[in-house]
């Protein structure tokens, strides 16, 4: 029988692996502005991007409706709600009216007035000087209980009142310096000044014009845990040790404050 040669099953193809195409950041924005440029973006060319990127498990819901274009809806959306998609903000009251007449509020400070207990010049720009009259005037009185003076341009150069305030003054329980142009430096020395204090319960300096640097926030966590009393405090925080350093401080002070009115210290 002659020999014939025959190939018997499939015969092996090799096949091409396919390699994925990475594209880049700035690959990503070029093809955007290309498509953007030609008008011929489509509700998918996002999609069909962001899969490439891996975008539809890094992006919220917030950060997705950024990257649609105004007024269309590109299905580009993160199975995990985000919060503040839907949260409401709160109207403020940094724009209300506030009538109150700040010498007349300074007389009654500098007379000890045991009738003005809270004093609010909330929303009325102060110079230097009206500051440092009141601030003056506290340090010898002992019947104010609530120091508001959010959004009234104080600055630097009147913190060293502020800060004999904590010192000296045995009275006041809150004060409130929120939205205002203090920097993390003095901000600092206000915190450091709490040591000596041992009534007040609430110190609010959130929301300043400029940002604090996260060595401030760290000294003025720390001088945080060297007050027992402060068991209210709000700052913009940056640096996650220094926040959670002084959360852990308010909370103690509050268990602190919830013995004493238990009779348990």
């Amino acid at each position: 029988i002659p020999f014939t040669k025959e190939t018997k099953g499939k015969k092996f193809v090799k096949v091409e692996e396919k390699k994925e195409k990475t594209v880049y950041d700035d690959e990503f924005e070029k093809l955007l502005a290309e498509a953007e440029g030609v008008g011929q973006i489509t509700d998918g060319d996002i999609d069909v991007l962001a899969d490439i990127l891996g975008a539809n498990s890094l992006l919220g819901s917030v950060d997705v409706s950024s990257c649609s274009r105004p007024g269309r809806e590109t299905g580009l959306k993160s199975p995990i709600i985000d919060a503040r998609a839907t949260k409401v903000l709160e109207p403020t009251d940094m724009d209300a009216v506030n009538e109150t007449d700040v010498d007349e509020s300074i007389e009654k400070i500098k007379s000890n007035d045991g009738s003005f207990k809270e004093c609010n010049v909330n929303n009325i720009p102060l110079d230097t000087a009206t500051v440092d009259s009141i601030t003056s005037a506290l340090c010898r009185n002992t019947s104010l209980t609530r120091l508001e003076m959010c959004n009234c341009n104080i600055t630097d150069d009147c913190i060293e009142g502020f800060v004999n305030v904590v010192k000296t003054n045995q009275t006041l329980e809150s004060i409130s310096l929120e939205t205002n142009k203090i920097t993390g430096k003095y901000l600092k020395q206000l915190a450091l000044a709490l040591e000596a204090n041992s009534t007040l319960k609430e110190l609010r300096i959130a929301n300043q014009y400029y940002t604090t640097g996260v060595g401030d926030e760290m000294a003025i966590s720390k001088a945080l845990d060297k007050n027992n009393s402060i068991t209210k405090f709000s700052m913009n925080w940056k640096n996650t040790g220094a926040r959670n350093q002084a959360d852990r401080c308010i909370m103690r002070n509050n268990d602190i404050a919830r013995k004493k009115r238990q009779g348990l210290l």
